[in-house]
């Protein structure tokens, strides 16, 4: 049976949930091809998929959602035609009736953050669904399973960017997406992106992150991850979000050693480009305190690594702007060696002929 005939023998039966099984089983097959999704969306195939999911339980729901979340990972057409006909109602609807299905709960983080990432009106309609909420209930229900945890992580990230209602609504509903190491790398880079989003130039939810363990969990999640780039790249852009435009937060940042995690971050990926550019803004904005703490091994070893930075990518606009900015931040502040200072700032004026 092709896409159409599919289609046409589950809107016969709507009421009948072995037929609409069958039907999903058969139509997941044809989804597997994108182009596929043009024909479905063309046949009201969205809305008769949502229907069926109103009208049956967890098998029908499970299979109907598994088909959103490929269509709506496509063109994002079909994302907003499944707001359009309901489709976030349905999915949280589903969730809420199944929570201890695992597979159920992982297709619905994936729809509702794909349907958050299609923009900015479809990411207000998931802030006032509550679909925060069932993210939360998804992980706290599957807290062994690292799949739920990354999967909820991501949906939670994608809710929270540039949004300040769910950036609230995370908050006022206890989350505490930091990613536990143990749950592995994916979870824990997807755990800092929640609270990257959360805390970038927002100084009552920097403050709502720290007092509730923020710093430690990120902390924990690069200790226990030193070999993986990403984890450190995540953590080390976190720790940033978490104390820019802050000076509260950043003598909180610097007191759970931040700058040490930077550092050993910068060593071990001097390969990786993105690691280079994380850590230097990190230093950049922990660099008073550097200056003023009483062993100067920290700074000094902040200045070399800057200056690496910049002489290992010379061709990288984000990594120098990074490397020289934390340069110049370090040079500033080191006002009780002058010497030194003043041979910083003689690198940094170097340096600023190749950007």
């Amino acid at each position: 049976m092709d896409v159409e005939d599919v289609i046409k023998a589950m809107k016969a039966s709507v009421g009948n949930p072995q037929v609409q099984e069958k039907g999903f089983d058969a139509l997941n097959l044809c989804v597997e091809d994108p182009k596929s999704h043009i024909e479905v969306a063309r046949l009201d195939g969205i809305a008769m998929i949502v229907k069926a999911m109103e009208q049956h339980q967890m098998e029908v729901q499970l299979a109907a959602m598994n088909i959103l979340e490929k269509m709506t990972s496509g063109d994002p057409a079909h994302t907003k035609a499944m707001v359009n006909v309901q489709g976030i109602n349905a999915i949280l609807n589903a969730m809420a009736q199944s929570l201890s299905k695992a597979d159920l709960q992982a297709a619905g983080c994936k729809i509702l953050c794909n349907v958050a990432k299609h923009d900015a009106h479809c990411q207000e309609k998931v802030a006032k669904s509550g679909a925060a909420q069932a993210v939360l209930d998804a992980m706290r229900a599957h807290c062994a399973s690292a799949t739920i945890q990354e999967l909820g992580c991501q949906a939670l990230k994608e809710f929270a960017a540039f949004n300040a209602e769910s950036q609230e609504d995370i908050y006022v509903r206890g989350g505490n997406p930091g990613g536990a190491p143990s749950y592995g790398v994916l979870p824990g880079v997807m755990g800092c992106g929640v609270l990257r989003n959360l805390a970038a130039c927002n100084s009552q939810q920097q403050q709502a992150v720290v007092s509730r363990g923020g710093i430690q969990v990120v902390m924990d999640a690069m200790s226990a991850h030193k070999d993986h780039a990403l984890m450190q790249w995540a953590g080390c852009w976190t720790l940033f979000c978490l104390c820019v435009h802050n000076a509260e937060m950043r003598s909180e940042v610097y007191a759970y050693g931040a700058a040490r995690a930077a550092l050993k971050a910068l060593e071990a990926h001097r390969l990786e480009a993105r690691v280079q550019e994380a850590g230097c803004w990190l230093l950049k904005e922990l660099a008073e305190h550097m200056a003023s703490c009483k062993d100067r091994a920290t700074f000094s070893a902040a200045i070399q690594a800057a200056l690496k930075a910049v002489e290992k990518y010379p061709g990288n606009q984000a990594v120098e702007k990074a490397a020289r900015t934390a340069l110049q931040k370090l040079s500033a502040f080191d006002k009780e060696h002058s010497e030194h200072a003043k041979w910083s700032k003689t690198k940094v004026t170097r340096t600023s002929h190749i950007l």
